[in-house]
């Protein structure tokens, strides 16, 4: 998605509502057994705030779907993240040509706030390392847990 200052500059606010569902080939996430649930949400406001800079300010919703790092049950959870970013010709997502591209924001949120363990809920008890029994559905037949 591209937010063009050009068009923010002409309108009477100054602001752009936008919408939009995300995908990309590129993998986004390296967790072994769980993977993106396309598309993913996006939407959020674009504030001009000077000749050739705009806030943006999102919402990034998205989904994983997999085995839970300690059950291997399958799950699915969804993740909510809030962006805000100044974007100017100076910052990490700069303005080219008056255009910002908000997909390398978004791949880059991503990225940073995938969890380290995906997990079914909070309080996962996992596997028993000696019998194989789902702790969170059946007692330890060996004892080991």
């Amino acid at each position: 998605m591209i937010i063009d200052l050009f068009k923010l500059k002409r309108s009477v606010s100054g602001e752009e509502q936008f919408s939009f569902d995300y995908t990309t080939e590129t993998e986004l996430i390296n967790l072994p057994m769980v993977e993106i649930v396309f598309p993913i949400k996006v939407e959020g406001v674009a504030t001009l705030t000077g000749n050739h800079s705009a806030l943006v300010d999102f919402d990034i919703e998205f989904t994983l779907k997999g085995q839970c790092t300690r059950c291997l049950a399958e799950t699915e959870q969804t993740y909510s993240l809030t962006v805000c970013e100044e974007c100017d010709a100076e910052s990490v997502y700069p303005v080219v040509n008056d255009r910002i591209n908000l997909d390398k924001i978004v791949e880059d949120q991503i990225l940073m706030n995938i969890p380290v363990n995906f997990l079914c809920s909070e309080d996962c008890k996992g596997i028993c390392v000696g019998c194989g029994a789902n702790l969170n559905a059946e007692q330890c037949k060996c004892k080991n847990g």
